[in-house]
Formats: C-alpha cells, structure tokens, sequence
C-alpha cells in the first residue's frame, strides 16, 4: 500500500501463498468405479467400501470392466452348482442342523403347508444372505442387528425362512442387472410360501415366540415389495399403470403387525430399534417448490385441517427431507415418509393427483442412490412419473418448472449405474 513504507507483495507470489494455505490432498488412486458415479473412494484394496455397498467389483485393476456385478448370476449358479456337487462337505452337518431345527416348528399345519426340506442351493442362499445381503437392509447398525437375530430367527421359523431365500434371490437378479425382469422361479416359490405361512400366522392367535420373527419379516417383505418392479420402460409401471401400488398399501399392514407384537415390548430383541423410523416433524426447511402446498388450512375451530388440506401432513414431512442428503444418518427419516403414509396423501396418489406424485418424485430423487431394493424403483417410477406429468399437465407452467429438478437428477443416476437395470 502506498505509503505504509512496506514493499508491495506481487500479485503471483501472494495467489501461490494463498493456495499453499489452502492446499489439501486431492486423491488420485481411488477406483475407477467411485470416478464414474462421483463418489468420494476410500482407496480400501482390494475392494473400497463404496464397491461394496453398491455391489461391484471393485476395479483398481484396468483389465475389470466398470461397475461390474460383484455376485453376478454366474457366480449365484457356480456356488450353488458346488455345493451340490460336495454333499459329503463341511456344508452337510449345517444343512443338517437347520433342518432340524425347522421341523421343530410345528405352529403351521402340515396339511396346509408341508414341509420342505433345505437342500445346498438354499443353504448358499442363507450364506449370501447373512454375508451380504443382510448388511442392506438398512443403516450400518442396524443392519449389524439384522445380521445377529434374522438368520437364527428364521432357523426356528420357517415363513422368515422362506422370506430370506427370496429376498436374498431378488438382491441376486438385482446384481445381474436384471432388477427389472421376472422373478426367478426360487424367488418366486419362496415368496409364495412365505407370503401363505405370515398370513396363516396373522390369522390366528400369536404366540409369544412368533413376534420378532413376524416384525423380521414384515421389514423383509417391505423390502421385497418396494423392490417389485417388472418392466420394460417407464410406461410399464405407475401412474401409467393403475396396479402398481402395492407397496405403498403394504405399510398399511406393517403398521398392523407394529400394533400386534410390538417391538417396544420388554422382551423383543428388536426393542432398541423401535423408535428408528418413528415419524418426525420438522417445520424447518429451506423454501420449495412446495411451499405453496405447505400452508395451514383452518377448520371451523381454528385448527388446522387435513381434510381441508390434504397435501399438508406430508408437505410438512417432505419438506425438511429436500435439505438432507440420504446416508447412514437419516435414512430413518426418508424411510418414515413411506413408512407412515398418510391417508389424505394416499388418496392423492390414488387419482394421480399431479402435485402429490411430483412430491413423490422428489422423495425418489432423494432416495435414488440409496439400497439395491430402493434405487430401481426409485429410478424408473420417478422418471415415470416425470414423463406422466410432461404429458399430461403440460399446461402447468409451475409444474413443468418443477419438474426439471427430478428428470435431470433421476437421468443422472441411470447414467451413473444405480438401479440394476
């Protein structure tokens, strides 16, 4: 400065001081795959732990094709082929055992539902369950929990059994790149059955020992639901097909075998989970395309009113959700918006009421590099709902504005490698 009797710093030298102050490591060894989806790697070898949790190959190695399956059908079909060759295996004494212990299950009819023994492709199925399938069901301490009480629950019950063989044969196809397609005929006869043994279990008295094996189940038939998604293109599924809300009716019945065998009670193992996905309200929140759906209606007492305003309870839900991101954290809360659905928004959605379906849109967006039975529906019944709303409500000029945000974000995704396709 003039006159401070200091010698002026050149412009270059003082821009290198600032960058040396600013300087940080800027990792270039992370694996291709984290590059391609533009995620942070943690450079874990040989497999980092976004590859994991994606379900690929981790690719250090330029001789691995990106975003390659890490348990594709060829690899299904190479465990299962082994372990049928080597009855007299290490594999034979746990077959063995859990067979056994399944018979003990004598709470369904055997005139109803016979029995069926385990052969080695299921007990390969249960070890890719508990290996991997398990630890994504939800956030990383849960899953843990899952990963501790499902398997020896289900040795003992033969309907979440069932369930976990199908399920675990829904996350193989996912890993195939075959999210989209029929059902394998495993995955859909263990879902036949274990759909038959939950509903004969709910049709009747509970007995004690059943109750945290029903909640168990009622999460991984949620799982199964959300991810149940045939199709060709978007026009296959909903709202341009008027049979595809299955999954949302089904936290209907979640919610009903909450109440029976609660996980609040004193001797549930899943007590400490209980209040994971409690609903939580939270006014807060940047402004939103919604904000006009946001407001209080009064009734005639001075109180608000859903009845009068049936965007309002799930406006206030979303609302806070749009700043968050989707990670170990606050999944709890994204997974809440569906698993408390309310009624006045149900119906929306019922009538393919434009606004509550974009709201959904923009919950999907939130949601669509999240878990393998979340991010394919998530992906296609977004963009569906985006090409539904693009035709049919072209007029809407706020709402074709609106509409950017989830086409541009759920395209993004697709192109990244999220959703099995």
């Amino acid at each position: 400065m003039p006159g401070n009797g200091k010698s002026p710093v050149p412009l270059a030298a003082a821009q290198l001081a600032c960058r040396k102050r600013k300087a940080h490591r800027k990792s270039r060894l992370g694996c291709r795959n984290c590059k391609l989806r533009r995620v942070k790697c943690d450079e874990k070898k040989p497999l980092c732990e976004k590859c994991l949790e994606f379900g690929v190959v981790c690719n250090y190695d330029p001789s691995i094709p990106d975003l390659q399956p890490r348990t594709g059908a060829a690899e299904v079909g190479r465990i299962e082929a082994t372990l049928q060759r080597s009855p007299t295996s290490s594999n034979r004494p746990i077959l063995e055992m859990i067979n056994a212990s399944l018979r003990e299950d004598t709470s369904l009819p055997l005139g109803i539902y016979p029995m069926k023994q385990m052969d080695y492709s299921d007990l390969a199925r249960l070890e890719r369950f508990q290996s991997h399938t398990v630890l994504t069901v939800g956030a990383k301490s849960t899953s843990l929990y899952f990963k501790n009480e499902l398997v020896p629950l289900a040795c003992s019950h033969l309907f979440l059994m069932h369930l976990i063989q199908s399920v675990t044969a829904a996350h193989d196809r996912f890993l195939s790149r075959a999210a989209t397609s029929k059902p394998s005929q495993s995955e859909a006869y263990h879902m036949s059955k274990a759909v038959r043994a939950f509903q004969y279990k709910l049709s009747h008295p509970i007995r004690d020992e059943d109750g945290d094996a029903l909640l168990g189940a009622a999460a991984l038939l949620g799982v199964s639901a959300f991810f149940g998604l045939e199709a060709s293109s978007v026009e296959d599924v909903w709202p341009f097909v008027d049979d595809d809300l299955g999954w949302l009716k089904l936290s209907d019945g979640k919610k009903a075998v909450w109440k029976m065998v609660s996980p609040l009670r004193v001797d549930s193992i899943w007590q400490h989970l209980g209040n994971a996905i409690a609903p939580q309200m939270d006014r807060d929140h940047r402004p939103s395309v919604f904000d006009h759906l946001y407001c209080d209606d009064l009734d005639s007492d001075g109180a608000p009113s859903t009845a009068l305003n049936p965007y309002r309870n799930t406006a206030q839900s979303l609302a806070p959700l749009l700043d968050l991101d989707y990670n170990d954290s606050t999944w709890p809360r994204f997974i809440s918006f569906i698993c408390y659905v309310d009624p006045y928004y149900k119906a929306l959605l019922e009538i393919k009421d434009p606004w509550a379906m974009l709201m959904l849109a923009y919950w999907y967006v939130k949601v669509c590099r999240g878990p393998w039975w979340i991010c394919t529906r998530a992906i296609l019944q977004g963009q569906a709902i985006v090409a539904y709303l693009e035709r049919h409500c072209s007029d809407d000029t706020k709402l074709q504005e609106a509409i950017k945000y989830p086409r541009d974000e759920l395209a993004l995704a697709q192109k990244e490698g999220w959703g099995g396709f």
